[in-house]
Formats: structure tokens, sequence, C-alpha cells
């Protein structure tokens, strides 16, 4: 099942008070009010609940942005849930409840379930009146909801479910930051032209992300997400900051990670980071350069196995894969004689023609990176790999390699 993560704006409103005078008039009222003042607005909410669901019931999907772009998703997908999710303020929930109360009953029946809690789905700061609200809580509140309903869902990632978002409806202000998240998760993107319905899918980028940068200051990003109450101080111990510039909110002498940074923070800490040999990498086709993929999680999972779940300093992680038979997989043949890397074989058990040349880089979290030196895959000489191996990579005269950094996702 496909959960279609929808933010909700007005359109409801707005296209019915074009038709309705009295809708128009009540919507006015509280058009600019935020979420906490509900109660105050509940007589003003009954009548524009009642205006909107009979206009619901008469023009169908037409009625509002989201529920037309909903309808066209569903003709793509033939299983698929909506999430909606409202901003702070009383129309924006309003219109979130109208729409999950009458979407089923007026507009896509039984087969697309819509979600909506309030206590939940109304994202706290997100309004376009007060930016710095809207950046410093509003943004980073609807990074972390959609974070926790694709969770609850399944997630996002190869082991889980799969999840869209729909980017028809809400503040526009928003666009710039889902379509970062959505484009490092591979998460699909639906815009739908209301003048011209038509449905769009925003295709994925090929995007190449310094993920080098967000390792070396892992430490630093780590503390940032923490908060920070000394800002000048710690600034002027840790000038490495000046690199992370778009990952923090400053104000005054308090620090957090900024919207941006809580986006590839998050990403970071469900990924691990892999440098690869071009080469030797695609050199291979792409269902080889799959199997090698697998290979790589594989080689994630056994290492954590073995080295976890108290992850030892490097050296002595290094030593203990060195003391490792020289028939188990992690150290296959043995290790690499070199003074100044440790480099070991791995012999994958799930694909007996996979050989990975590599070493790797721990946290306090686990394995954080993996640098392959060379890949073998399918046809090579078993009787003289290792030999040619050790021959190319013992020695002061290392081979020139351009490696190229990826993120893969964290084993389940």
């Amino acid at each position: 099942m496909t959960v279609v993560v929808t933010p909700v704006g007005t359109s409801l409103f707005t296209n019915g008070a074009e038709k309705n005078s009295r809708l128009e008039s009540y919507f006015k009222a509280i058009q600019k009010c935020r979420a906490s003042e509900w109660e105050y607005y509940s007589q003003y909410i009954k009548l524009i609940r009642k205006e909107s669901e009979e206009f619901i019931r008469t023009e169908k999907e037409s009625a509002s942005a989201e529920l037309q772009s909903i309808a066209k998703i569903a003709e793509r997908h033939d299983d698929i849930k909506v999430h909606l999710l409202a901003s702070d303020t009383i129309a924006s929930r309003l219109a979130a409840e109208i729409l999950a109360d009458q979407a089923a009953a007026s507009v896509l029946g039984d087969t697309v379930p819509v979600e909506f809690e309030a206590a939940n789905d109304v994202i706290k700061g997100l309004q376009v009146d007060d930016p710095e609200s809207f950046s410093k809580e509003g943004m980073t509140q609807l990074m972390r909801r959609i974070n926790a309903v694709s969770t609850t869902s399944g997630g996002w990632g190869p082991w889980t479910k799969p999840l869209a978002i729909n980017i028809t409806g809400g503040y526009k202000a928003t666009l710039p930051y889902l379509t970062i998240l959505a484009q490092l998760n591979r998460i699909p993107l639906y815009y739908n032209f209301e003048d011209t319905d038509a449905l769009i899918k925003i295709p994925q980028a090929p995007l190449v992300i310094d993920w080098g940068l967000i390792e070396r200051h892992s430490d630093l990003l780590r503390q940032i997400e923490d908060g920070i109450d000394n800002w000048s101080t710690f600034k002027a111990r840790h000038y490495q900051v000046q690199d992370l510039e778009a990952f923090i909110e400053v104000d005054g002498e308090d620090a957090l990670l900024s919207p941006i940074g809580e986006i590839f923070w998050d990403h970071y800490q469900r990924y691990f980071i892999v440098e690869l040999p071009s080469g030797s990498y695609y050199h291979y086709d792409f269902n080889a350069r799959r199997s090698v993929d697998q290979a790589i999680a594989e080689l994630y999972q056994r290492l954590n196995t073995v080295l976890g779940p108290e992850f030892p300093d490097l050296a002595e992680c290094y030593k203990r894969i060195r003391g490792l038979r020289h028939n188990h997989d992690l150290n296959h043949s043995g290790q690499i004689p070199n003074r100044t890397k440790n480099i070991f074989i791995f012999k994958s058990t799930n694909n007996e023609q996979i050989r990975l040349l590599y070493t790797f880089t721990v946290k306090a979290r686990g394995i954080s990176q993996l640098t392959l030196f060379d890949i073998l895959c399918q046809d090579f000489c078993h009787k003289t790999y290792f030999d040619d191996w050790k021959k190319r990579f013992s020695g002061q005269n290392f081979p020139d390699i351009d490696f190229v950094i990826r993120s893969v996702e964290i084993p389940s």
C-alpha cells in the first residue's frame, strides 16, 4: 500500500466561496486564525462545515485541489492510503477534517482510506504570518511528522511500504523542503494542475551529495541536534561549523538544526556512506551492480554483527577482524599486508561470485563508512585474484582510485 502524505490548504473554501456568498463570509471570519483559537470560533466552524459538505456532495473531486489530486493519484495506484496534514490554522484543520469525513462518502468510495488526527496532524508553527515560527518550528515539525507517518506506515526504504507526497495543496513555501526530502529519500512527488486537470509525477534527479562532509562533522551535528545554548563559545571552539551554515538555525546564543539540517541529519542516520571505486563498479552492468549493492548491505550487516553491539575503538575493531580465521567471510584469505591501511577481503555468503576489497570506519552508532578499493563480480579467476590484489595493494605504490560516494540504506 502506498501512503500518500497530503498537506491541506484552503482551496475547499476558496472554491466554495466563489459559488456561495454565505460560505465566503464565514470563511473570511476564520481565514487568518491560528488553530489554537478553534474553540472560540466554534460557531463559524459549524456553519462552514455544513456549507462545505454540501459543496463537496455537489462538486465531487473538483471541490478542492486535494480531492482532485487524490482522485488522480488513485487512478494510477491500485492500493493507496491518504494521510492528511494540516497547517497551524483553523482553516487548514477544518478543511482536513471535512475532507477526511467526506472523501469516502462523496468522492473516493471505500477503496481509498483517508486519515487525519487533529491531535497529531495539525503541524504546530506551520503558518505564513510569522516567518520565524515557520522556519524554526513549523518546517521542523512537518519533517518530523512525515517521518513519523512513514514509520507507522512502514517507513521509507527498500524493506518498507512505499511513501508518496502530494504537494498540490498546502503552503507553497514548503515545496523546496518537501522536494529535498523527496529527492534524498527517493519518494515520489505528485502535483495536480487544477486548471488543466493534469497530474504530474516529479522525477528523481541524479543528485550528488557531499556525504563525506556530513560524516566528517557528524559529532558536531549530533551536539547541535541536542541544542547549543552558548553559540559564540561553541563556534569559536569548532570553526568547522562554517561548513554547516545551511544546517544550523541560530537565535542569539541558541542554535539548533535548521529544517534543511533535520532532513539531511535524519537521512544520514538511516543510511551509511560507501566509497565505491568508480572504475570497477561501473565496469559491470546494472544487474551485476545490483548484486554488488546487495553484497555491500550484507557486508555492513556482518560487520555490525561481529563488532557490535558495543563498538570498541577503530584500532580494536581492525584487530578483531584480523583475528578472524582466514576462511571467515569478513577476512577471506587473510588481511592484505599494508603498513598504512587496514584492508580486508569480503566473500559474499549470499552470492559466492562477489569479492569486495574493503576497509571501514566506525562511530558510536556502528559502521559509519565502508571504503571499497576494488570489486570482483561473477567471472574472475579464483586462483589468482588474491595474489593480484596483494601485489597491487600491499606496497607503497598504492594505485590511484577514483571514488564515487553514495549513501546506502541501513538494512533492517
